[in-house]
């Protein structure tokens, strides 16, 4: 098929100039500079989620994937917004690739999201709008963050137990959360496994200060004899 005239093509509709012409609009200057822009602020945003997230995974290695994420969607949406032809093949594309990646929390999902909505709004050209709104969404969730972690007077930490029973002292979820009620001030089930005599719980847990934790210990070993104990301080814990 032989290439159509550019001066035909100029009396065509617009849309109808990008199907033959779909690199025409795209600057590389500014592609240049969102890229720049993305990377720093997707840097940013995963020192944040290091620091702020409570999320039960790796935030070291997750964090290191919002800069290619976001990236590579700075550069999808700059070329795409150039061309009706390859928005309309993005959409088919898209249309049989399956992301199988386990996203275990919520909280993970949102900062994903966030990455993504930055990085469409500097593809789009939107610049000055993506720098505000990023700036202004992490100083907002980190104040809500610190309001929190001010209210229950430390940050959360992890409370693993494994318990080997003989049928007479067997562990209960409510009992174990009466236990932790009593001696924290905020406890979550997070992991629970009961597989014939032997239990395995995990807690996200808050506490005033280190005798609560002492307390909360000889509760446990009182109830139950031999109970083994281990705690996880949240900002390094490997995925599970």
């Amino acid at each position: 098929m032989e290439p159509i005239n550019p001066a035909i093509a100029a009396f065509l509709p617009n849309e109808v100039q990008d199907m033959f012409f779909p690199f025409a609009s795209v600057m590389l200057a500014p592609l240049l500079l969102n890229l720049v822009i993305g990377f720093m602020l997707s840097c940013v945003i995963g020192a944040h989620f290091r620091y702020f997230a409570s999320s039960f995974c790796n935030r070291q290695d997750f964090s290191r994937l919002f800069p290619l994420l976001m990236l590579t969607v700075i550069l999808i949406i700059s070329i795409v917004k150039a061309s009706l032809a390859l928005a309309l093949g993005l959409v088919g594309a898209l249309s049989i690739v399956r992301f199988r990646t386990p996203i275990k929390e919520p909280e993970e999902l949102l900062y994903l999201f966030l990455n993504i909505g930055i990085a469409v709004a500097l593809g789009a050209g939107q610049t000055t709008a993506a720098i505000s709104a990023c700036i202004t969404t992490l100083i907002l969730v980190s104040f809500i963050k610190h309001s929190k972690t001010e209210h229950h007077g430390e940050k959360g930490i992890f409370l693993s137990l494994r318990h080997q029973h003989d049928g007479e002292s067997e562990v209960s979820i409510s009992e174990l959360q009466r236990i932790f009620t009593q001696h924290t001030t905020r406890s979550d089930l997070r992991r629970y496994d009961h597989e014939q005599q032997l239990v395995e719980a995990t807690f996200f847990i808050s506490f005033a200060n280190s005798e609560h934790l002492d307390d909360l210990f000889e509760a446990l070993k009182r109830r139950y004899p031999g109970v083994s104990l281990s705690l996880l301080e949240q900002h390094n814990i490997a995925g599970v």
